[in-house]
């Protein structure tokens, strides 16, 4: 924060990276008086001085998805266009799969659709691989980023290869680097952690507030308060009997605001409070102080802060419904076409790449990235015509 000095006050400006440096700051959680599950893996030491801190709160990044449908739907179109299908042409992999336990999921799609989902939202996705009393790899099942805590340890050749503890329900369990899947996105913030969704955080903060704002403004009848004029003359006041028999004081704006809160709501919208004066000269005037924007509901500056959103996650915007088929700014092919190769698949790729290295080294199958089908979105979106001409240009082509 910089502090300036203005006359006899100091003024403190606060830049956007020392807003989210103040309010994404991660949580400390101390592992000594947690209670430990399963084998210590990892050493006293190493624990108290060798757990690498999270760069931001991945706790809040998360939480961003339930403030916000814009920042939320892109996440689930991305992760929805990535996972669409599971298809290995490395036969051990498909017969794995088919057999495989994925605990709280419905079947490979949707464990694979969830490592991609908290990739996306805050940087780091992880499953956890299960194992049986052997050893042998047996199943994925999902593991939060808000449960991770990653140990600083390297192998005999100085390569960086981190153990991890899952914190839950005030308990603790250690994980070898074998047994965790991490992806992450890299970020020059950390070399163990990754991050997303940082630069789009203020916006969400603040389309958040802007709800709030409005919420509360149909909260209150939409006309939260009221200027009382008064022209030629003053209201008087006078005296009224309480409920013990007493003779008060009552202020003629106490009475006026009583009322108003009486009529006050959309139930009874369009009621009218008559205020009279025993004076002939006096005129009262009610002037409702609309705490709304010039422009109407922050229009323009929602506007600017979805399109931050949807630039960011580079989702077209026909994708969450903000545009439809026909509107200029693009047609919905090349959307799609550009959404498909310069997002998704990069994605898809990532996790081919990612589930070839770990068949491989748990059973040596020979995997490659290109044995794997996760779906191609443009190919799903193709009507049938178009899909008989590209079978049919296909086949005249081949030799």
């Amino acid at each position: 924060m910089k502090v300036m000095r203005l006359g006899n006050h100091n003024v403190g400006i606060s830049s956007a990276s020392d807003l989210l440096e103040s309010k994404y700051k991660p949580e400390a959680v101390d592992l000594a008086v947690m209670k430990r599950v399963g084998k210590r893996l990892i050493s006293k030491e190493a624990e108290s001085k060798k757990v690498v801190s999270q760069p931001y709160s991945m706790s809040k990044l998360l939480a961003l998805l339930d403030t916000d449908e814009y920042h939320s739907g892109c996440v689930d179109a991305i992760t929805m266009a990535t996972v669409m299908q599971f298809e290995c042409k490395n036969s051990n992999v498909t017969k794995w799969m088919e057999t495989a336990e994925f605990p709280a999921c419905e079947d490979q799609t949707t464990i694979l659709g969830e490592l991609i989902k908290f990739y996306i939202a805050c940087g780091n996705g992880f499953l956890i691989k299960m194992r049986n009393a052997q050893g042998q790899w047996m199943g994925l099942e999902r593991m939060l980023p808000t449960e991770v805590q990653i140990v600083e340890n390297y192998d005999e050749f100085g390569f960086f290869r981190p153990n991890f503890i899952q914190t839950k329900n005030n308990q603790k369990q250690d994980f070898a680097y074998a047994d965790i899947i991490h992806i992450k996105k890299s970020t020059h913030k950390s070399n163990a952690w990754g991050l997303s969704c940082l630069p789009i955080a203020i916006n969400v903060e603040i389309l958040s507030e802007i709800k709030t704002f409005d919420y509360n403004n149909f909260q209150n009848g939409l006309m939260i308060d009221y200027f009382v004029i008064v022209e030629g003359g003053t209201l008087r006041d006078g005296t009224v009997t309480d409920e013990q028999g007493n003779e008060v004081m009552t202020d003629a704006y106490t009475e006026i605001e009583k009322a108003l809160i009486d009529v006050k709501g959309n139930a009874k919208s369009h009621s009218t409070v008559l205020i009279e004066s025993e004076s002939k000269d006096v005129h009262i005037r009610l002037e409702p102080l609309r705490q709304q924007d010039r422009e109407g509901g922050f229009l323009s500056l929602k506007k600017d802060l979805r399109e931050g959103i949807f630039a960011y996650h580079r989702v077209p915007a026909r994708v969450v419904s903000q545009l439809i088929p026909g509107q200029l700014g693009g047609d919905n092919k090349s959307d799609m076409l550009m959404f498909y190769h310069f997002v998704i698949k990069p994605l898809q790729e990532r996790l081919a790449l990612t589930l070839a290295i770990e068949f491989n080294y748990e059973f040596n199958w020979n995997v490659t990235p290109a044995d794997f089908n996760f779906g191609n979105l443009t190919e799903a979106l193709q009507s049938a015509d178009e899909q008989l001409f590209m079978q049919n240009r296909n086949f005249s082509n081949k030799p």
